[in-house]
């Protein structure tokens, strides 16, 4: 049988050392795409065929438990985006959760917080993380500012996993929450109760990305139920006015509210609803809501998530743009209400209650709750 072909015998055959032979045949990207090329070409005429048991031991010495010193990630955080987006709590469990994850796997991290108009200090961040050789890059960009020239440089060499979603036009590796499985979750656990009129009070068309996820999983559990139990959604904006709200929840003859709103749950309270007594309720995003039943989203289980798969990339020499981004989704969890919320003024009457129209329009809109899922 004739003599295996080994990296010496390429690296004799290229008048190239051994090591920049193997960097070639893994397609590590530290060398030219030229060099790679003309390497692994000499290889296949040579009839070089990789040995798999080495091949996979090495990939476990490369891949050491702990990460060793001065092996670092850094963490893009999009929280200057917005006053909203600094304060929401279920972001700060995120990128809790990512920081315990980096540690525990032995990394040095680095965290750079930027806006919509940082996209020079980012560009001279990205030239920083090339120069000290830190490849990995946890982007948190819950307001999707990325610019696309910033997307297109961590395409370029960089093994990046998003945490929820990302600006930019870029096509990165995702960690995020399954909301089609948390709607799914919710609406059985609140028919498990007897709940058959579950509406969710949201008007289609111009939407933010997480409510219309949640429509979506909505309509179509809906149609697995019976004609009478379905209920339409709503022709007007009712979301942020107990005026519209109330009057069209009593006309659906709904027994429970799906929501990503935390003010349709006071606004029944205005009302006189007794929760669960009178009404089921159930909220897509309960992480920091005691006083409600609904999901838990699991923040700091999606921060890790997403640390562990940039560390696997990284391990595997999986740098650059993917050909297939990877869309993992980290399923919620059913949490009923930890502490009673406040007693209704009075109990739920025939007739649109006087203090429904008392607080009508002295809560400002928050869309921006949803973001949190």
């Amino acid at each position: 049988m004739a003599n295996r072909v080994s990296l010496q015998d390429i690296a004799k055959a290229s008048g190239m050392h051994v090591s920049t032979v193997s960097l070639a045949l893994r397609d590590h990207p530290r060398l030219s795409e030229e060099t790679r090329t003309r390497i692994k070409a000499l290889a296949a005429r040579l009839g070089y065929q990789a040995n798999p048991l080495v091949s996979a031991w090495l990939r476990q010495v490369r891949k050491p438990e702990v990460a060793q010193a001065g092996v670092g990630l850094a963490f893009f955080l999009g929280l200057k985006a917005s006053e909203r987006v600094a304060t929401e709590p279920y972001y700060r469990t995120l990128i809790e959760g990512a920081r315990a994850e980096a540690s525990a796997l032995g990394y040095l991290t680095s965290e750079v917080n930027f806006g919509r108009d940082d996209e020079v200090r980012l560009l001279k961040a990205i030239a920083q993380l090339r120069y000290r050789g830190v490849r990995g890059v946890l982007l948190f960009d819950p307001a999707e500012c990325l610019t696309p020239k910033v997307a297109q440089e961590l395409e370029e060499g960089f093994a990046v996993v998003v945490m929820l979603r990302c600006g930019g036009g870029a096509r990165f590796h995702r960690v995020g929450t399954d909301i089609g499985g948390n709607v799914a979750l919710a609406l059985q656990q609140l028919r498990e109760t007897g709940r058959r009129r579950i509406c969710f009070p949201v008007k289609p068309g111009r939407l933010d990305r997480v409510r219309k996820e949640a429509l979506a999983a909505y309509l179509g559990l809906q149609q697995l139920w019976p004609v009478e139990e379905q209920v339409p959604l709503p022709a007007e904006e009712v979301e942020n006015d107990p005026k519209l709200f109330i009057p069209w929840l009593r006309a659906q003859k709904a027994d429970a509210v799906l929501s990503v709103d935390y003010l349709l749950h006071d606004y029944l309270l205005e009302a006189g609803y007794r929760i669960p007594a009178d009404l089921g309720f159930a909220h897509l995003g309960v992480d920091a809501r005691p006083a409600l039943a609904g999901i838990v989203n699991r923040g700091e289980e999606v921060g890790r998530t997403a640390v562990f798969q940039l560390a696997g990339l990284i391990a595997a020499n999986r740098f650059g743009r993917p050909a297939i981004p990877l869309n993992t989704l980290v399923p919620g969890i059913w949490r009923e209400a930890l502490e009673p919320p406040p007693a209704p003024a009075a109990s739920v009457p025939e007739t649109t209650p006087k203090n429904q129209t008392s607080g009508a329009g002295r809560r400002p809109s928050r869309r921006g709750q949803a973001a949190s899922l």
